[in-house]
């Protein structure tokens, strides 16, 4: 896991500013090169944090000695031992241990289509030194962040990270309005869109050059290399639990290979019990594993966990932390996001007590919900878009009906949203937009009179998956899921919050391999009920951890109505004050601070804290 930055133009470059930024990625080593083709100067910089092949061997930039080809890389790829074999069946000849050098040299003898090969997470940039190209790539899900913008000065920057974009002075500093609205609809800011205006995401399963001999340097349309939903039409005819089981295990056995130690976040809950379960006689006595104590037994797993942990002989450690240390761990996890979200505080904090362990390394349950239907609403947008095909024209009067039910008027916000649900009746991708909504409507415009209009901001954006992949209901909100909150939430927050401690986090669950096998998997042999809570997982825990079967969905959550009213005041109040005068809101923190104290419902205690989020992120960054 490392921090990436190119660099193509013909500007004044200074990388010190740089290097800074992405230090926090890297801290082990960096590196930089550099080369003029034609008009136009490269730069590659690279910080490094060293998981595979620790020596000086594995530093980068790396260079193939034959062919002058440099390569720049965050990331893991989890298939580089077979990839090794092969490329070693053609004669080539390797001079270290790691990954990067797999993918270096396994261009020589594939070019572009080496992207099609890799099972793993990656961004990279690499120069071709014989076509005076670069090549721009990034993982099938997008676990590991690309940003690129066109510069002041006409050239072209690439970062792992928005904020090395903005430190480096080459790229204009104005905020995207747009993406701010998105954030207020979703809690985070949804890709290709980041918070800055002259800045994007590089979509994830695609790669694309740069020209380097053209006087003006621009980025080829992408070309997609992978397409989960392609897979989806492929029902698996084959006894599904054993190929489910050896497919899991073989990316287990692959995403656990490091020189360094590895860990894993242990829950109470099925995903990362699985994890557990099945890794415990791989790794013989190596794996520890950790869980937060919230302090709140409510809330706390960290008991159920540490049985899980005793149970299957596993080294456990569960994070006890001081107010005083939590207060100060919450503000580093504002300052930690590289763009502002509601949520991966939990994730940065768990991040920051195994480091404390000496993990480098460590392993995650995110993506097991999204591609086994582990959310409860994948049940209940089927059984809405059931109805409204029974319902067919007569739908349309379920919505007047809606509006005059007795009692509405006591819950606007319910009515709202419940009105905007159906209103999406005939698309299940549409309706999990509205399930996944932070703020209504009438919520925003009551705050930020400025707004547009919000709901052809989620009416008007494509729905490729519904309209033309002719899928069943649950996998069109898994391809959803995976495609909004997955990407757009989970997976960039799981990266700034364990980079920020200089740690790398995997995600089995979202191998490319077994992304693939699951989704061909029919419904009825991974379908929760109330009875079977993701079967296909659930049959994987043994007798001896049936308490993971039986507790009810959580999640690792803190008492944001507690930190917001009481440590985290200031925090609020400085955060909505600069929203006011630097954005054109209108809130008021004081009447939140009142009705945090009185108990406002954990959603909408939950939107205030996103609020409190984009407000330090803007002022922080301003």
């Amino acid at each position: 896991m490392c921090g990436i930055y190119g660099y193509i133009g013909r500007e004044d470059f200074n990388s010190s500013n740089i290097l800074a930024a992405l230090h926090h990625r890297g801290p082990d080593s960096q590196g930089t090169w550099q080369r003029t083709v034609g008009a136009n100067q490269i730069h590659l910089l690279h910080t490094r944090l060293a998981i595979l092949d620790l020596s000086p061997a594995g530093h980068q930039p790396m260079v193939d000695p034959k062919t002058g080809n440099v390569i720049i890389f965050n990331g893991e790829i989890y298939n580089f031992l077979e990839l090794r074999q092969e490329l070693k069946a053609h004669g080539v000849e390797f001079i270290s241990h790691s990954d990067t050098e797999v993918l270096l040299l396994g261009y020589r003898v594939w070019g572009e289509q080496i992207v099609e090969r890799l099972d793993g997470m990656f961004a990279f940039l690499l120069f071709d030194s014989i076509q005076q190209r670069l090549l721009v790539a990034r993982d099938h899900i997008g676990i590991k962040p690309l940003y690129y913008a066109q510069t002041r000065g006409g050239g072209i920057a690439l970062a792992s990270e928005v904020r090395a974009l903005m430190r480096s002075g080459l790229v204009a500093t104005g905020w995207d309005e747009q993406s701010i609205y998105e954030y207020l609809i979703y809690g985070s800011v949804q890709e290709p869109r980041t918070i800055r205006q002259t800045i994007k995401a590089f979509p994830p399963a695609h790669y694309a050059y740069i020209d380097l001999r053209t006087d003006l340097a621009t980025i080829s349309t992408p070309i997609r290399y992978w397409n989960l939903a392609q897979h989806a039409h492929n029902h698996i005819r084959e006894p599904t639990d054993t190929s489910h089981t050896e497919v899991l295990l073989h990316t287990l056995k692959e995403q656990i290979i490091a020189d360094v130690p590895v860990g894993l976040f242990l829950s109470a809950g099925i995903d990362s019990t699985v994890l557990a379960s099945m890794l415990a006689p791989v790794m013989q006595g190596h794996l520890s594993t950790f869980t937060f104590d919230l302090q709140d037994s409510t809330r706390d797993e960290s008991n159920l966990a540490a049985m899980t942990a005793k149970k299957l002989q596993l080294k456990h450690y569960v994070a006890y932390l001081s107010q005083e240390t939590l207060n100060t761990w919450l503000v580093d996890s504002f300052t930690a996001m590289d763009q502002p979200s509601s949520d991966g505080t939990n994730t940065y904090l768990i991040s920051r007590a195994s480091l404390e362990h000496g993990i480098t390394v460590v392993l995650s349950g995110c993506g097991a919900d999204e591609l086994h239907g582990g959310y409860p609403h994948f049940a209940s947008i089927a059984k809405l878009y059931q109805l409204g095909k029974y319902l067919g024209d007569m739908k349309s009067l379920l919505l007047p009906w809606i509006e005059n039910i007795k009692g509405w008027h006591k819950h606007s916000i319910y009515q709202e949203r419940l009105n905007l649900l159906f209103q999406q009746i005939d698309s299940p991708s549409r309706m999990l937009r509205e399930t996944r909504r932070f703020f209504t409507p009438n919520q925003i415009s009551a705050f930020l009179p400025v707004a547009p209009d919000f709901y052809n901001l989620v009416a008007n954006w494509d729905d490729e998956t519904d309209s033309k992949l002719n899928l069943d209901v649950e996998t069109l909100i898994s391809l959803g899921e995976i495609k909004g909150y997955l990407k757009n939430t989970l997976l960039r927050d799981s990266d700034w919050a364990t980079m920020a401690n200089q740690q790398e986090l995997r995600i089995p669950y979202l191998g490319r391999r077994y992304m693939e096998k699951v989704i061909q998997i029919p419904w009825s042999h991974k379908r929760t009920t109330k009875k079977n809570k993701k079967p296909l997982l659930s049959s994987q825990i043994p007798p001896t951890l049936q308490h993971a079967l039986h507790r009810q969905k959580t999640g690792f959550d803190l008492d944001y109505a507690m930190y917001l009213s009481g440590p985290l005041r200031d925090c609020l109040h400085a955060a909505f004050t600069h929203l006011n005068q630097a954005h054109g809101f209108q809130l008021n923190a004081d009447q939140v601070e009142h009705d945090l104290k009185i108990g406002d419902p954990a959603k909408q205690v939950r939107r205030y804290w996103a609020l409190t989020s984009l407000g330090f992120y803007l002022q922080k960054h301003s």
